[in-house]
């Protein structure tokens, strides 16, 4: 097979004409008897010397298939590589769930200028583009080319028809550079009816006119029918080359199916190519411009169905749904009451609820009503028998206190927020995008629906009604933040309401967008306010520990009730807590609040082992008082070594016995130590009462 490539441009007099190349051509290698000619016309575009042409070849799973196609179209890619122009060709074979994704993919991946797509020339004199074609152009990151070819794809001239639009200063472009490469005349039909004028675009057409060298006359034809294709076809030949232009993004239907570009792709004798690319604006708006498309992987037609399909399925409640249900609402309620992490991970990862809500997201963005309403029930359905479950385990199962894994869902803060909406993008994402399912286990894990729903029922089971209101508070969020997540996902990969969708309508999804935009909003004015409340506490609790608890901590600080005002502190020390402390510590929160405050404080003693130093001291004090019992010793050593002691015993201590307790600590810390001494007095009851006593 041989490619006849002619490139009578030299390298020096491409320079004016640069933006006539694309620098990365992407041409799907779907059949091997249409490969060459495909590889001819991507030759034609590519700039002849930075240029990339990139054959692909897609592969739905069935590796004996792609195997087979790569080796038939390995023959054409060689004689193509060895060709006078010797353009760069690079072969790659993507995996992919459907063709157009697998285009679309490498397309944004490979930073693509131009996609080539092929279709037959119909022997009933019918073009049927195929979903491909359509789902590609409807979606690409880049310009489009649709190639029909012919009996004969010769060709010694150029045709192009203008009317004034973008589209057709694009086709103006690439027809100017094939008549440049092939030294072939062109001919300009400029269609008058219903003609775009714009300035920038007439200037634009007359400068690529102006490359045309003089010898190469451009004869122009003025169309004024109503019916333009039949005089643009009446003077077209076997031997013409049809270059026009189509707008992309756009209604695919008005502008591809029933319109000019659909009657001359049918009925030109010739072949014909059809022109979409984008015109980015200059420096860095276009840069910009360029970046944002790249990175907006839009959903084709197929794959928006697809999404609908499975929502449908997926928004209604089956046996399978409500077993799953009672499985992850038993196992969850299990983990909180055993404090279990792994439980709670296992009671997450079974725990069906993303399905309705990823249905109720895809029903809000399509406009599917319907969707949305059986989504809403079945998730109303799954949340109520979970929490009965909780609520019935939580009685059966009962315990004195919430576990710490229980307490860490009632209270929910911004950042409980934040990972909720990162799971709904991820959950979207990964639910669009079929090539990356393995996302949905993570997002189970990170959106935890279903440990705050038994949180709930445990929390009404303990009668705990705060501790219940603030996991309905985070369940409530991540509902909320997920379903605002995907649906903004969902829009931004182009799923929207359209008229040619059964049951999608407008007007009424508004009402569902309303009711998720006042939900969302209220719950991040409670976030906010829970976390300014947070910041209070903290700053209490530094207050706390400066000026009453001194050398003890504050790792608590609850709000019992409002009315009246009830605060529990949980206070941890080395020393016991003495009621002093506990005094200022009223004094102070009852100034903060400027009301009486019910303050309670629970206080919990570490215990360390004994320092050399200490140890000594303890046995001094043991030998000096064998009968007393010995509660605490501790040291300050603010103004020189004191040491403070806790004594029980049935008689005090004698003045003797104190001094040479206190000589001999001061020998032991090698300083004039001072010894202060707590006396708490036993008292015996019985026949032996007053010998003990006197002894």
């Amino acid at each position: 097979m041989k490619f006849h490539i002619t490139q009578t441009v030299g390298e020096d007099s491409l320079r004016p004409q640069e933006d006539y190349y694309a620098k990365t051509v992407v041409v799907p290698m779907g059949r091997p008897d249409t490969a060459a000619e495909m590889l001819r016309i991507a030759g034609e575009m590519v700039h002849p010397s930075q240029g990339l042409v990139i054959a692909l070849v897609i592969s739905l799973g069935d590796a004996e298939q792609t195997n087979r196609l790569s080796d038939q179209i390995q023959d054409v890619i060689d004689a193509f590589r060895n060709t006078d122009a010797g353009h760069k060709v690079e072969v790659v074979t993507e995996i992919a769930a459907s063709v157009s994704r697998g285009i679309l993919d490498v397309a944004r991946e490979r930073n693509a200028d131009v996609i080539l797509l092929g279709v037959q020339r119909s022997t009933q004199g019918s073009v049927k583009l195929g979903t491909v074609v359509e789902n590609v152009i409807a979606t690409a990151p880049c310009g489009v080319l649709v190639y029909r070819n012919a009996l004969d794809n010769h060709f010694d001239r150029v045709v192009v028809p203008i009317d004034g639009a973008l589209p057709s200063v694009i086709a103006m472009k690439l027809g100017v550079s094939f008549a440049l490469q092939h030294a072939i005349p062109l001919r300009q039909m400029s269609i008058q009816f219903d003609y775009h004028y714009d300035p920038e675009h007439e200037a634009a057409i007359k400068r690529y006119e102006d490359h045309l060298p003089r010898n190469m006359d451009l004869k122009k034809k003025i169309i004024v029918s109503r019916l333009p294709s039949r005089e643009i076809v009446a003077g077209l030949t076997s031997d013409d080359l049809l270059v026009m232009g189509f707008a992309q993004k756009t209604d695919l239907e008005r502008h591809i199916i029933n319109d000019l570009s659909n009657q001359l792709l049918n009925q030109a004798p010739g072949p014909v190519i059809l022109i979409s690319q984008h015109e980015w604006h200059h420096g860095i708006r276009g840069a910009i411009e360029q970046g944002i498309a790249r990175l907006n992987p839009q959903l084709t037609l197929v794959e928006q169905n697809e999404l609908i399909w499975s929502a449908e399925k997926s928004a209604s409640s089956n046996l399978d749904y409500v077993v799953m249900i009672v499985l992850s609402a038993a196992l969850a309620t299990l983990g909180l009451l055993t404090n279990s992490v792994a439980v709670i991970i296992g009671a997450m990862l079974v725990a069906p609820l993303m399905s309705p809500i990823s249905s109720f997201s895809t029903g809000m963005a399509t406009g599917i009503l319907h969707i949305t309403r059986r989504a809403s029930l079945s998730l109303f359905t799954g949340v109520t028998l979970a929490l009965l479950i909780s609520i019935v385990m939580g009685v059966a199962l009962p315990i004195d206190s919430p576990t710490d894994e229980m307490l860490a869902r009632g209270s929910p803060n911004l950042l409980d927020a934040a990972i909720a909406l990162v799971s709904g993008w991820v959950a979207a994402y990964a639910t669009a995008r079929k090539g990356i399912p393995a996302a949905l286990a993570g997002v189970a894990i990170a959106a935890a629906l279903m440990p705050p729903i038994s949180t709930i029922g445990l929390g009404i089971a303990l009668r705990d009604f705060d501790l219940a209101l603030g996991a309905n508070l985070l369940f409530l969020a991540n509902i909320a933040f997920i379903i605002a997540a995907q649906y903004i996902t969902f829009l931004w990969m182009g799923m929207q309401p359209t008229k040619d969708r059964e049951g999608a309508t407008l007007n009424r999804s508004r009402a569902w967008w309303i009711v998720l935009f006042l939900t969302t909003l209220i719950i991040l004015l409670v976030f906010a306010r829970l976390g300014s409340q947070a910041l209070d506490e903290a700053q209490i609790r530094e207050r706390l520990q400066a000026t009453a608890f001194h050398g003890a901590t504050v790792v608590e600080y609850h709000v019992i009730s409002s009315v009246p005002l009830s605060v529990q502190l949980i206070v941890q020390s080395d020393h016991q807590i003495t009621p002093a402390e506990v005094e200022a510590a009223q004094l102070l929160i009852n100034e903060l609040y400027q009301q009486e405050v019910q303050l309670t404080v629970v206080a919990r003693q570490v215990v360390r082992p004994l320092e050399p130093t200490m140890a000594a001291i303890w046995e001094q004090l043991r030998a000096i008082f064998p009968r007393a019992q010995i509660t605490d010793v501790w040291a300050e050593r603010t103004a020189g070594f004191v040491l403070h002691a806790i004594l029980q015993d049935f008689a005090a201590p004698t003045r003797a016995k104190l001094e040479e307790a206190r000589q001999r600590i001061s020998q032991v810390v090698n300083e004039d130590a001072r010894l202060e001494v707590v006396y708490q007095r036993k008292l015996a009851v019985g026949p032996r009462a007053s010998a003990i006593d006197g002894s």
